[in-house]
This record gives structure tokens, sequence and C-alpha cells, in this order.
């Protein structure tokens, strides 16, 4: 299991074209199927918040990382 004291690889990412299988941005562990929600990593044990973007797109965010205003 990953330290969570260790940088995550991405705070975001997706997998375009699928609407049913999520990626942990943390650790890049294939989450699977799990659905849209808050989830736990079984890799790494960080929180993912998983949702469908409109393409559809599977969109996985770790839940405790705030995006930077642009």
């Amino acid at each position: 299991m990953t330290s969570l004291n260790e940088e995550p690889f991405e705070t975001s990412c997706t997998n375009p074209g699928r609407d049913d299988d999520w990626t942990c941005p943390g650790c890049y562990h294939d989450l699977g199927d799990v659905g849209e929600g808050r989830h736990a990593c079984p890799e790494c044990g960080r929180d993912i918040d998983c949702a469908i973007d409109t393409q559809p797109v599977c969109v996985a965010r770790l839940a405790d990382h705030e995006e930077d205003a642009a």
C-alpha cells in the first residue's frame, strides 16, 4: 500500500469514452466499475470522488485536493 505521506501521481484523471471504469489519480490503481460517489482506493487508501462527465468520461479526483484558481 502506498503511504499517504507520498505525493499523489495526479489529483485528477479521466478515462475518455468510458462510463464504467475509474482509475485512482493518486496511485493509478484501476478502480473498475465502482460507480459515481466517494470511494476509498484499495491500493493507496485515498478518498476519491468519482463522477461521469458529459462526454461520457469517468473522472476521479482526490477528495482532499483543492485545485489552484487560474
